[in-house]
């Protein structure tokens, strides 16, 4: 039950995201991404965590680390953020001495905390917020390709994977190329994009299968494992400096 509920907030925080941008309220359209992080990591670690006993300490300790990026805006020293990061990985390690927890179900859950914990730290970024148009855009492009593509099952046909990458190299090119940049440094950045986002999305749904307290996929997990997979992989390849072709 609380894994479904999970799952209407990120649809709800999406389309909020999409509203928001008529709104132009630049810092409500952050807390959407935020949000919408932070209730894709707390339906993963409810996967993997039972959230009805001591194991909701170490739920609620890895949602904290995925949020201190927010809290240390307010900071001026910079380093606070990766000393709260490291202090919360030994609380974690410590907490795994004492407490019937396996190295699997840690590593599963860390996983997901590192992905979330980057992800705010770059929605939180002052690049982020220069180029938050054309990162929305994009977002919400594939956002609406992935939910037609729900109600035709081509998702969970044989060519699941070109479509993922296809779809998400269509969005990347095609706003990129409206907004005015170079061909050919589209095309890599693309690419590479796509790639990443396969590989990523593959990763989610293989863990998935694995975890003690999930037993079916749905079209809505498969939505937002992609489109969390699509957001990480344009930190990671670093699309705002690629396509102008800092490399």
């Amino acid at each position: 039950m609380l894994q479904t509920q999970l799952r209407y907030i990120q649809t709800v925080l999406t389309f909020g995201i999409f509203i928001t941008i008529f709104l132009n309220n630049e810092n409500l359209i952050i807390s959407c991404f935020v949000g919408l992080i932070l209730a894709w990591q707390l339906e993963l670690l409810a996967c993997e965590l039972r959230t009805t006993n001591n194991e909701f300490v170490l739920i609620l300790l890895l949602l904290i680390t995925s949020f201190s990026p927010v809290a240390t805006i307010f900071f001026e020293v910079s380093e606070i953020k990766n000393m709260i990061f490291l202090i919360s990985i030994l609380i974690g390690i410590f907490y795994l001495t004492f407490k019937d927890i396996s190295i699997s179900t840690f590593g599963n859950a860390y996983l997901v905390t590192f992905i979330s914990f980057f992800l705010v730290s770059f929605f939180v970024s002052k690049t982020f917020s220069e180029n938050l148009d054309f990162l929305t855009f994009l977002f919400l492009i594939l956002f609406f390709i992935k939910t037609l593509a729900t109600f035709f099952n081509i998702q969970f046909s044989n060519y699941q994977y070109f479509f993922n990458f296809f779809a998400s190299f269509f969005v990347v090119t095609t706003v990129s190329l409206f907004s005015g940049f170079t061909i050919q440094y589209v095309l890599i950045a693309a690419g590479l994009i796509s790639i990443f986002t396969v590989i990523m999305n593959f990763l989610f749904q293989r863990n998935r299968r694995e975890y003690k307290y999930f037993s079916t996929l749905t079209t809505q997990i498969y939505l937002f494992d992609y489109l969390v997979s699509f957001l990480f992989a344009l930190y990671f390849v670093d699309v705002l400096n690629l396509i102008i072709g800092l490399f």
